[in-house]
């Protein structure tokens, strides 16, 4: 399959054009919000189902075309900046989050947070920066719920909660780069637990002041070097709580449900694994006393730790 044949994946999967890929709604999953997209450099990817990613000539085999290896045309690459504009001066832009009139009001009706919590690990409302493909900056238009990523004492990252029905739930700022949200407030011989959402970190420790906790932002954004990040900071025992699915902890009593139903949905297709066994192994083998936290048979598909603070059992 050469660069030619990219018009075939297209018209089996239209969509919106941005520069060299294509936006649309996934072939695999139920998503409806356009998640999914695929390149003339050779790659596809949806970020609502997260298993599905890899190069064109796989994609076109998954939508049974009889096309060979996919040749990527030759172009000139955009040499991206070294960072982001925002990254090199980020305090007027934190300073206007902190002071939006319904940062509180807003947090408040996402999660059940105190104003001490939102303060205190800084979060933010407002519009987010984008680069254009001509390289120019925008602030968004949306209004997003803020979460600050930092590493090594520097602002890495800014992360948008979307408060609508419309678009991804949540997005960065262009030019971020992931961290593990909190791990530098991580303190020796605590128990610290590792969730997905950075909210329901926040929340565990509003609730329970004692602990400590941290966030990947995703359930397959894990780094093998955050173990290392995580070990230096020597907590008692880290307790790793994705969600209840397969891509998380597992879905544990639904599990058999839970693959029965993905084989139904993505025939031939693996069965994709659980990344919360797989975090506990990377921390256990960076010395680290670890537990998978044990679902309860009654917490429903794809609970989050949002469902046991909310005081179910």
């Amino acid at each position: 399959m050469n660069s030619d044949s990219f018009p075939t994946i297209q018209a089996i999967l239209p969509g919106r054009i941005r520069g060299e890929k294509i936006i649309c709604d996934c072939p695999f999953c139920d998503d409806t919000h356009k998640h999914f997209a695929y390149s003339k450099k050779g790659w596809y990817k949806c970020v609502r189902c997260n298993t599905h990613g890899g190069n064109l000539r796989k994609l076109a085999e998954m939508l049974r075309l009889e096309i060979g290896e996919y040749v990527p045309p030759r172009s000139v690459e955009r040499k991206e900046p070294e960072i982001a504009r925002w990254r090199l001066n980020p305090w007027e832009l934190l300073r206007r989050y902190k002071a939006h009139p319904r940062r509180i009001t807003a947090w408040q009706s996402y999660k059940p947070l105190t104003a001490e919590t939102i303060e205190r690990h800084r979060l933010g409302y407002g519009s987010l920066p984008f680069q254009r493909d001509d390289d120019s900056w925008y602030m968004s238009r949306s209004q997003w719920l803020i979460v600050p990523l930092y590493e090594d004492g520097a602002l890495v990252a800014l992360r948008g909660r979307n408060t609508g029905t419309r678009g991804p739930k949540w997005i960065s700022a262009t030019g971020s780069n992931y961290a593990l949200w909190n791990v530098e407030n991580v303190t020796p011989d605590s128990i610290c637990w590792l969730t997905e959402n950075y909210v329901d970190a926040a929340w565990l420790m509003q609730e329970h002041p004692d602990w400590s906790a941290v966030a990947t932002g995703g359930v397959t954004n894990w780094r093998t070097a955050w173990a290392k990040q995580m070990a230096d900071r020597r907590p008692a025992l880290v307790v790793v709580a994705l969600d209840n699915d397969l891509v998380g902890n597992g879905g544990r009593a639904h599990r058999k449900q839970l693959i029965r139903a993905w084989k139904t949905a993505h025939p031939g297709i693996a069965v994709p694994n659980a990344n919360g066994p797989i975090i506990a192994n990377d921390l256990i083998h960076n010395g680290l006393k670890t537990r998978l936290f044990r679902w309860p048979d009654n917490a429903p598909e794809k609970a989050g730790l949002d469902w046991i603070l909310q005081g179910n059992p």
